[in-house]
């Protein structure tokens, strides 16, 4: 037993004079008293070993997870004996205003790297407080900005609807999945002021940027990265045409309610996801009985029926599977650039000819970012440019605002989301001096009880 609390103390068998236990059920203490040693003065310099008293000082550890475990240091006041002055002597378990014992402050900062642990299930797994394990991970883990690599990844996520930017921005490298940083806003002005303080030479060597269909993104990629090429995410191009597909079906469902036609509305309302899936994807022999038809149907031959119900909605429909073609082309059938323009110029044609409002204004659009997708076609490591690493470190992003009930303090979630998300990303053994916690409105005037 008291090798195995000695391990967990992290010390030597050496510097232990006693270990006192005192077990109950669920319940388990102990009394350390180190051995007794020749220590230098502080005030002058003398060695002394002459003891003046002794005080019992709590320690904020957990020996064993499953049984709540208080520790106790038997600590002691030496008196010089030349000069008189007294001092605390040397001890393993912090300075003396610190209660935390070092093993306990890396096991906490190791136990908060996943992405499902917060703040509150670690502090009790170690017996302290909330805001014992926060001030822990906010003096150790601080994380600086990664340098800026060849190909970056942009895009947003939802961080609270209280705080002062709703969205905040996250940049990744597209090789190694490695978020770079995440900033506070997405707004040009804060974006920036983050990339204008970024060295010139270090933009310059951005050759591909990704994004999403935001404007700014694209404005502020113009201006910082003079040789960058901006990409659109290729399923942010699929989406925009979905999107206006799924629009038109929403108009026509709602003309065919007008008209009384309740099982197309029915039909409209409830199949639409066969409109938006791929055709190749869909079932075709095996049949499967449809509650709203009342009769067994592949998913193929109902599409065909929602399909026969608006010529606007078959045309649309496969003005759709067109670009999904074109889109989802891959390295082996990649021709050229100037042969993919082409392609793309007829679909827009097309779009535009078809006389259906949704898919006019989707031509209008996806023709303002026709550079932009074009760009997307290039593959790195039998990869194409995409933002698909960086949508799943967002998925993981807001599973831990959504464990942590959300979080009103960004510096600390920025590094808890880098800290948790980067796999090689550790903390620091010293303490940093730059404060994260945020000072609070001082306390009004009040009356004492007496």
């Amino acid at each position: 037993m008291n090798h195995s609390i000695i391990h967990a103390l992290n010390l030597k068998e050496e510097e232990i004079d006693s270990i006192e236990s005192i077990s109950s059920f669920h319940n388990e203490d102990f009394l350390i008293t180190l051995k007794l040693k020749d220590h230098i003065c502080p005030n002058c310099g003398s060695l002394t070993r002459s003891i003046k008293d002794y005080k019992i000082r709590k320690l904020h550890m957990k020996i064993f997870i499953h049984f709540n475990s208080t520790v106790y240091y038997k600590r002691r006041r030496l008196k010089c004996e030349h000069c008189g002055k007294s001092f605390v002597e040397n001890h393993p378990f912090g300075n003396k205003r610190k209660s935390v014992a070092s093993s306990t402050i890396i096991n906490v900062l190791d136990a908060l790297k996943p992405y499902n642990s917060t703040f509150s299930s670690v502090a009790s797994t170690y017996g302290l407080s909330v805001g014992t394990v926060i001030d822990i991970f906010d003096k150790h883990v601080q994380i600086p900005r990664k340098h800026l690599t060849d190909i970056l990844c942009w895009d947003e996520f939802y961080f609270n609807r209280r705080s002062r930017y709703k969205y905040a921005f996250i940049m990744m490298d597209f090789h190694k999945k490695v978020i770079l940083d995440i900033l506070e806003s997405r707004h040009v002005q804060y974006l920036s002021a983050y990339f204008r303080s970024i060295p010139l030479q270090e933009r310059k060597a951005v050759r591909y940027i990704i994004i999403d269909m935001y404007h700014n993104y694209r404005d502020i990629a113009s201006v910082y990265f003079p040789n960058a090429a901006v990409c659109i995410d290729p399923f942010h191009a699929a989406k925009r045409v979905n999107d206006a597909l799924n629009s038109l079906r929403k108009r026509i469902m709602r003309r065919k309610k007008e008209n009384k036609d309740m099982l197309s509305y029915s039909l409209l309302k409830n199949r639409y996801e066969l409109l938006l899936k791929n055709r190749n994807e869909l079932e075709f022999e095996k049949k499967k009985k449809d509650m709203i038809l009342g009769y067994s149907i592949t998913e193929r031959d109902l599409l065909d029926l929602l399909l026969q119900m608006d010529d606007h909605l078959k045309a649309a429909y496969f003005l759709k599977e067109r670009f999904i073609r074109f889109n989802s082309s891959d390295r082996k059938r990649f021709t050229d650039r100037k042969t993919k323009e082409e392609e793309l110029n007829r679909l827009f044609k097309d779009m535009l000819d078809s006389g259906i409002e949704e898919m006019k204004e989707c031509a209008g659009t996806l023709r303002s970012w026709k550079e932009e997708i074009l760009n997307s076609f290039v593959w790195i490591d039998e990869r194409r440019l995409s933002n698909g690493p960086i949508e799943g470190k967002n998925t993981y992003i807001k599973k831990i605002i959504s464990n942590a009930n959300g979080f009103t303090n960004f510096e600390r979630a920025r590094n808890k989301f880098l800290y948790s998300q980067n796999l090689y990303e550790t903390y620091s053994i010293t303490e940093k001096k730059t404060k994260v916690k945020r000072k609070g409105a001082k306390r009004g005037t009040y009356r004492k009880h007496k």
